[in-house]
């Protein structure tokens, strides 16, 4: 059965996505103006973000079923801090 928190992980995960990939039009479009390795850097970062996001969000979807109730706490803290985190990094970047 699927849970209450599993379903907030996803969206909390689905909101870090969509945070992620308004920081990598930042970044793209920073590259654009300053080609440097920090704003390459800054961009891949966010990439692979995106993708570890992408498959955690797809995972949480299609297996939501095995993921046993000890462990959402877990995901839940790491999930909610990483979106917190990005959510300050996006606030930061967009000024």
């Amino acid at each position: 059965m699927d849970s209450l928190m599993m379903k907030f992980i996803t969206v909390l995960t689905s909101v870090s996505v969509i945070i992620l990939l308004l920081l990598i039009y930042v970044y793209y479009k920073n590259l654009k103006k300053i080609k440097s390795s920090f704003t390459i850097g800054l961009l891949i970062f966010a990439v692979l973000f995106l993708m570890q996001n992408v498959v955690s969000l797809i995972y949480y979807t299609t297996m939501m079923d095995y993921y046993v109730p000890a462990v959402e706490n877990h995901v839940f803290i790491i999930t909610l801090l990483q979106t917190i985190g990005f959510a300050i990094l996006l606030k930061i970047t967009w000024e």
